[in-house]
């Protein structure tokens, strides 16, 4: 007899352990598919959380083999889940706050599990401060909590689409990426700056369009005397090859923004410059001869290729953009001077400008600190409005520089009408008030007494493509080689903040589609009535309890007389 009651108290034990070690087990597990994936329930009334067709139709056509994309989120994996409304859709603007980054790091992880090319991330903006630095294009540029990196690591290819290889016979690899505000993902009323919108989907599936696929290409020209070394066309290592000679700081810094960089004789290789879908930027850079124009009709040789045609051929692509470097020189380039005066209201002197006073950074004044344009009708304030937001304003690097000449017809506040184009031209960084124009008639102007001159100017161009989508248009024009220097565009000038704004914006694909805006709703809790208050209680705190206790009694008196 009572070994059959120590065999049912055991068998009891055991039922009851196991039932626990089950609980338990189930626990850890439901606890683990929680942390390692999104797994949540949306009571809402918005789902942000979801993808659409349209999204799906377009991701699905992307090779996952030619596409390693990872999403950066720069605060932990708590931090984020917790950071949703706060029971508010109002915002303050505060750079500190995670509001709202619950929804962005969520929909993040949707894509991550639908897609095997995607992947989501995090990086400590301390610890891992060396990996950031590649995604940080200047100075001025920080990272916070709120901020989102989105990184393509993709193989270069040639022009045959055969991957390019370094001198070592690997791939090369290339880092195509897009940085974004936490702001990005969301519309705000202007006036009362309140959320009322979430457009997660459109940004993400948007930005991971744009990087998908090959990297934008930036071509510095050769074959006019520039201090860029020429290579063999058609080798499957071309576009490695790094013999760009004074230009070299310029060509490593704009390889580092995400472009691929190569070189091209425009006059034997025009075709590619008009062809190539990925070509964003053409650089020349201080050519010593000039680029053949209009007149290359009559010459000798009927073959010769105007030049100038093709340069104002690839301008006028969408989502292509033109960058001139020169120093000052006693050659005449007729041809490339009417054509940016003519097209983009821009020339350069032939002039020399030296600043002995202060601003000075050598001993002849022929390295000095150049001063900010701030006229809001200039288009180039817009560049440096990030440095001159600062409590302490970068200084501007110049050397052996010259000025630029602006056709006022561009640079009036109403701009200048071309078809359906309208062209703002302005300065971006001008002379100090302590330096001294030379010019080629022997004439000096004073700084202090004379409106300063333009050291870089821009022409910015909005025209309308065949979607009626406006598209810009950007013509850099700087007097000094000497401005994307090694020196210059070091940390210890802000240099590199005006370049890094325009790889930006010359480097980013316009990739646009349709999808409905998330509307976001204050979820409002409705208390209950006070009856219904009393039968809630009673059905969770009484009657499980109740029935317990009732099961129990039955089960040990039946027991006790087994």
């Amino acid at each position: 007899m009572r070994y059959e009651k120590l065999k049912k108290r055991s068998l009891a034990a055991l039922i009851t352990c196991s039932v626990v070690a089950v609980v338990l087990l189930v626990n850890i597990l439901v606890t683990y598919i929680a942390s390692a994936n999104v797994l949540y329930l949306d009571l809402t009334k918005t789902n942000y959380t979801e993808i659409s067709e349209i999204s799906e139709g377009y991701l699905s056509e992307l090779d996952a083999s030619e596409n390693d994309i990872t999403i950066y989120f720069l605060a932990d994996k708590d931090e984020l889940q917790n950071a949703s409304f706060s029971y508010s859709i109002e915002y303050t603007g505060d750079t500190s706050s995670l509001w709202g980054m619950k929804y962005i790091y969520e929909l993040a992880m949707v894509y991550a599990e639908k897609y095997d090319f995607i992947s989501v991330k995090h990086l400590d903006i301390s610890d891992d401060a060396d990996q950031l630095e590649k995604y940080k294009s200047s100075i001025s540029t920080t990272f916070n909590k709120q901020r989102i990196i989105i990184d393509n690591c993709i193989a270069e290819k040639d022009e045959n689409g055969d991957p390019v290889l370094d001198e070592n016979g690997e791939p090369v690899m290339h880092h195509n990426f897009r940085v974004c505000n936490r702001d990005y993902f969301y519309y705000f009323d202007s006036e009362n700056y309140y959320a009322y919108g979430f457009n997660g989907e459109l940004r993400f599936t948007s930005m991971i369009m744009s990087i998908a696929g090959q990297s934008p290409i930036a071509y510095f020209a050769y074959g006019h005397g520039e201090d860029i070394g020429e290579y063999t066309v058609g080798s499957n290592t071309s576009t490695y090859d790094e013999d760009y000679g004074k230009a070299q700081a310029l060509r490593d810094y704009i390889y580092d923004s995400g472009f691929t960089v190569k070189k091209i004789d425009i006059s034997k290789e025009y075709q590619q410059l008009l062809t190539d879908s990925s070509a964003r930027l053409l650089i020349i850079f201080d050519p010593q001869k000039d680029f053949a124009g209009a007149d290359a009709e009559s010459d000798n040789d009927p073959s010769t290729v105007n030049e100038i045609a093709v340069i104002r051929k690839f301008a006028n692509r969408e989502n292509c953009h033109l960058m001139v470097f020169s120093d000052p020189s006693d050659n005449e380039l007729p041809n490339l001077s009417e054509y940016l005066y003519d097209y983009w209201g821009l020339s350069f002197d032939n002039s020399n400008v030296k600043d002995s006073g202060t601003n000075s950074l050598s001993q002849d004044g022929s390295v000095f600190m150049a001063d900010y344009e701030t006229s809001e009708l200039s288009p180039g304030t817009s560049l440096t409005a990030g440095l001159r937001s600062l409590d302490s304003l970068p200084r501007i690097y110049f050397g052996n520089a010259g000025t630029i000449s602006i056709n006022k017809t561009y640079s009036n506040e109403i701009g200048y009408y071309e078809g359906n184009a309208i062209k703002y031209a302005g300065s971006v960084f001008v002379t100090p008030d302590s330096a001294n124009v030379t010019y080629a008639d022997g004439t000096v102007a004073d700084g202090k007494v004379s409106e300063p001159a333009s050291l870089m100017a821009i022409t910015y161009e909005i025209w309308y493509n065949d979607k009626n989508n406006e598209v810009p248009t950007y013509v850099l024009a700087c007097a000094s080689t000497d401005y994307v220097s090694e020196t210059a565009l070091s940390n210890e000038y802000g240099n590199s903040d005006v370049i890094g704004y325009l790889l930006r914006v010359m480097g980013k694909d316009t990739f646009t589609f349709n999808v409905e805006m998330k509307v976001i709703e204050t979820e409002e809790v409705k208390t209950p009535s006070e009856a219904l208050m009393t039968v809630w209680i009673i059905a969770i705190c009484v009657v499980p309890p109740v029935i317990s206790l009732v099961l129990g009694t039955v089960v040990f008196f039946k027991r006790r007389h087994a």
